[in-house]
């Protein structure tokens, strides 16, 4: 294949970054510049002669390339800057990140001080506490240098196996270190929050496209005309390294004045005439915070491996044949484990594949093992294990769960334990895989032992759940699924469907063995498991293995363990570590090792099995997995137990505080969500699930009601739409806001209370069109704690004035015999139409219910309804945000919109006509109407004047729901960014 660059010299250079290839297997290698504003990736136009580019001194090397990360606020380089050998397969090693390095691509100066700050880490580094003489050194690039292998690199010496438990890197960041970063908790109070992608609304007629301009954000100057601190710390500080690092024990001096390395006559560049509050805001809220999460996501986790001239992402079974060895291998990788394929993007668009050095996350050891054959001669013999975590339905526990419509589960990790027999040159690979059970369900991350609760119908689960399961077949053969989870507790929810559903398959490929894991194990007795094995384990020897010998496959894998419990974690791994062991046990056994001798070496055997469930745990809870000291030690003891304990509360509180923003930072590197991720999660501290198609399910949502609440089949049905309104009828600004669903018929409209969880309508209002009274549409402001919040031109909305008249309909879906309900009753009986802790769930997620409903704001109209029943009434519905999870045609966010007119505001026009267009229909005369002024100043009771049906007016001002915005609203708001933050 053509050779990846394994060392590249990064140069600040006038117009942009050069990536300059090092090394013997390097030449003939094009350099590359990356353009500064721009992030535009192309061939240099000229060569910079390597060792003239290390004498420059702004300058620094890196052993890879991780891609580019492109924010409203700028872009920068991800480089690798420190790795560490981990395993070797084949004579090809495989490599864990250790460090990366974020170089800002905003100008040249910010560039410059950002290397500067890498290259002092490096000195610091050095043993002798000069400049690392093989890492950074001018001298190294010399013609003598050239001619070295182009692996001489500094790299960080192998880790040794711990086998022990460790503390959450993401945990400790979120929850213990948080006041070491300050000026970014500073930040985040700012009241400027991220202004940009908010242009696309997310109703029914979403597209997979947005616009893509480039925005070019101006430099922050005091007002003297200095450089501010803002201007400054685009680039990430080395503060941010050293807390990564000492999360995970490796903290290393950076040096105490780092700032004085920056440049100090920053100048200002040329930029587009924008908003510059706009700017300013999204330049000094989440940026830093997503590249701290970056960092340590990529680098401080230790989860991201990498390989030069191997596919880590395919099993032996799986890898390319060598005559498609000019393929480059970001291209001959599996996208299904192929992490950082979106920031890689630029690169490959660009032709530079030689730069495009593929990422997996997982986990990857290897242990050195000899073992007496039945002779008594030693057998030298070398294991692998390598697991791959999906980058489908990729995340973070409770936000995570279950299926996606395409069969995606969640937390799904493809598991190789590789035998290599080296006296024999031959192979043996045993692939097993967990993920979540393939059914639509959430728990909520607020307590300690949720309920799952079941989503959507049967039809729709049944169609994920054989979706999934043609996706296992396609890829593995039979399957053999082993569920864990409880069979007569909360856990039974969702257990008892996916034994349903596999029953129902009626497929003779997908076995189905339910072990209850909790009952069988009761008392702390884990060797228990041995009775699974005793009714299941002879599905080893039935599925096999795959054997290659001297290259060539001999024997293939004919199906796959699919083992699974509630978080396919804890339980999961002890029970596949067994499964492990059994294969490795027969395998060994057939290459005439005596198996008298297995038990006692192979005990090294079950602490790698342990730290690889530690390592899918942190990256899936945020802490180590459960049990792990009787998957090391093959005992559970009291001290296990009450370590557990800890880590579950551990997770408790990362599942609550850290989680949410940590999931928008992994959707947003994944290329599943826009920018407007952030613009959510500042208003809410909370982020949605990109994998639910949130139009379908309204388009859905508009259907099953134009269905269920339409009587007269003679009614033409003219459009539909889902809104936001108000918790309380009649009124304003009552939180929680709900989405509905508002149909437009030749002869009525139909106000829908939806149950998005059951797919059911829970109540409907009819309103004859003829007591349709008029229209209000404008800035409807339902809160003002954030920037976005109070942007007039995103949040729009209208009123429906009219008058209850006989001929309307309202019912409520109360499960019973009746539906009709009065109207002083109807609130109460919808709610209880929607099962409990439902009602507010819906599409929108992230709704949080107020302590105080703030009523209609004085002045505004809410009338209330007459003794008799029937009086003047109003409907108020508010334009849905944009949505997150629209992907971004171009690699930047649309840029912020300098029209006059929203596409909310566009939404909302379009509705009002087409209500109008309707009612003129109904009553011809609606032009007519008039409005009798006889207020006591006027004197004048006949006097009529001319009233429009459509009235542009603010449904909520600004400055109306300022004053309504209670201190307590807004001090429990500001905690709660403190403690996100």
């Amino acid at each position: 294949m053509p050779g990846l660059v394994r060392k590249v010299l990064i140069l600040a250079a006038i117009d942009g970054l050069l990536l300059l290839p090092a090394g013997p297997r390097s030449r003939g290698q094009s350099q590359t510049k990356i353009a500064y504003k721009t992030a535009a990736v192309n061939a240099a136009a000229t060569e910079t002669p390597i060792s003239q580019a290390a004498a420059s001194g702004s300058s620094f090397e890196a052993v890879g390339i991780a891609g580019v990360l492109s924010v409203p606020s700028g872009s920068w380089l991800i480089a690798i800057t420190k790795r560490s050998p981990v395993a070797e397969i084949k004579g090809r090693q495989i490599f864990v990140i250790t460090d990366i390095a974020l170089i800002p691509l905003e100008s040249k100066s910010e560039a410059e001080a950002a290397i500067a700050r890498v290259r002092a880490k490096f000195a610091k580094r050095s043993p002798n506490g000069n400049a690392v003489e093989d890492a950074d050194s001018d001298d190294e690039y010399d013609a003598d240098s050239m001619l070295s292998s182009d692996d001489d690199v500094n790299d960080d010496p192998p880790r040794p196996a711990s086998h022990h438990r460790s503390k959450s890197t993401i945990a400790e960041d979120v929850i213990g270190r948080k006041g070491l970063y300050g000026r970014f908790a500073e930040r985040w109070f700012s009241k400027r929050g991220w202004q940009v992608d908010t242009n696309r609304l997310q109703g029914i007629s979403w597209k997979d496209e947005s616009g893509g301009e480039q925005i070019r954000m101006k430099k922050m100057r005091s007002p003297n005309g200095t450089p501010t601190e803002e201007a400054t710390e685009k680039a990430v500080s080395p503060t941010l390294d050293e807390h990564a690092q000492e999360s995970q024990g490796e903290l290393t001096e950076t040096g105490s004045d780092t700032a004085a390395q920056a440049p100090a006559d920053i100048e200002e560049t040329a930029s587009e005439p924008i908003d510059e509050e706009v700017v300013e805001g999204v330049a000094n809220s989440l940026t830093p915070k997503l590249l701290r999460t970056t960092k340590i996501l990529l680098s401080a986790s230790r989860s991201f491996y990498f390989s030069y001239d191997y596919d880590i992402t395919r099993s032996i079974a799986k890898q390319s044949p060598a005559t498609s060895s000019e393929v480059p291998l970001h291209k001959k990788v599996d996208r299904e484990f192929f992490w950082n394929r979106h920031l890689l993007e630029p690169f490959t668009e660009a032709g530079q594949h030689h730069l495009a050095l593929p990422l997996m996350q997982g986990f990857v050891a290897q242990q050195n093992f000899q073992i007496p054959n039945k002779d008594g001669y030693g057998r030298n013999f070398l294991l692998t294990l390598i697991s791959r975590r999906s980058v489908n339905r990729a995340g973070l526990r409770y936000l995570r769960r279950g299926v996606d419509e395409s069969g995606n589960v969640a937390n799904c990790v493809e598991t190789e334990q590789l035998l290599s027999d080296i006296d024999k040159n031959a192979e043996y690979s045993f692939v097993q895989m967990r993920g979540s059970i393939p059914i639509f369900f959430q728990q909520s991350p607020y307590a300690l032992k949720p309920k799952p609760i079941l989503m959507h119908n049967e039809i729709v689960n049944k169609a994920a759940f054989q979706s999934h399961f043609k996706r296992m077949k396609d890829r593995y053969g039979e399957v053999q699924v082993v569920n864990l989870v409880e069979r007569h507790s909360l856990e039974a929810i969702v257990g008892d469907k996916y034994e349903q559903y596999s029953r129902e398959l009626e497929d003779p490929k997908i076995r189905f063995e339910w072990f209850d894991f909790h009952s069988e194990c009761r008392g702390m007795k884990f060797e228990n498991v041995s009775l699974l094995l005793d009714r299941v384990g002879n599905v080893v020897e039935e599925l096999g293995w795959t054997e290659e010998k001297d290259d060539k496959i001999e024997k293939a894998q004919t199906g796959v363990i699919r083992t699974n419990c509630m978080d396919c974690l804890d339980r999961t791994n002890v029970v596949m570590s067994n499964f492990a062991r059994r294969a490795l046990e027969i395998q060994l056994t057939r290459l005439d090792i005596d198996p008298a001798r297995l038990d006692k070496s192979l005990n090294f055997m079950n602490l790698i099995w342990a730290d690889n469930g530690d390592a899918i745990s942190k990256q899936y809870s945020s802490t180590a997995a459960l049990k792990g000291d009787f998957t090391r030690t093959k005992k559970r003891n009291i001290s296990g137990a009450l370590a557990d304990f800890g880590l579950t509360l551990t997770r408790f509180w990362n599942n609550i505080i850290g989680d949410f923003f940590t999931q928008a930072v992994i959707d947003y590197l994944l290329g599943n969500v826009s920018a407007q991720v952030f613009v959510e999660f500042e208003a809410k501290m909370m982020s949605g699930d990109p994998a639910v198609s949130i139009s379908k399910v309204r388009q859905n949502a508009i259907e099953t009601s134009a269905r269920l609440v339409i009587a007269d089949s003679n009614e033409e049905m003219i459009g539909g739409w889902s809104l936001l309104t108000p918790n309380e009828e009649n009124t304003l600004r009552t939180h929680p806001f709900k989405e509905v669903v508002l149909l437009l018929t030749d002869a009525a409209l139909y106000f829908c209370k939806f149950d998005f969880a059951m797919d059911k309508v829970s109540a409907f209002e009819r309103i004859a069109l003829e007591n349709i009274k008029g229209l209000q549409y404008g800035a409807y402001i339902t809160s003002t704690l954030t920037s976005a919040q109070v942007d007039e031109k995103q949040n729009v909305g209208l009123i429906i004035k009219y008058a209850t008249g006989k001929d309307d309909i309202l019912r409520i879906n109360t499960r019973s015999l009746t539906a009709n309900v009065s109207r002083e009753s109807a609130d109460i009986a919808a709610e209880a139409a929607v099962s409990p802790g439902e009602e507010d769930k819906g599409v929108s997620q992230g709704d949080t219910k107020s302590s105080t409903d703030t009523k209609t704001p004085a002045g505004d109209p809410a009338p209330s309804p007459p003794a008799d029943g029937y009086g003047d009434r109003i409907l108020a519905f508010k334009a849905i945000s944009a949505d997150a999870t629209i992907k971004a045609a171009s690699r930047l966010p649309s840029p912020i919109r300098k029209s006059a007119e929203s596409e909310e505001e566009t939404l909302i026009l379009s509705i009002c006509s087409e209500i109008e267009r309707a009612c003129r229909t109904v009553n011809p005369g609606l032009g007519d109407t008039v409005n009798k002024d006889d207020t006591a100043e006027s004197g004048n009771t006949s006097e009529q004047t001319p009233c429009p049906f459509i009235e542009k007016k603010d449904v909520v001002s600004v400055q109306e729901a300022k004053k309504s915005t209670g201190l307590l609203e807004q001090v429990g708001y500001s905690i709660r960014r403190w403690v996100w933050a």
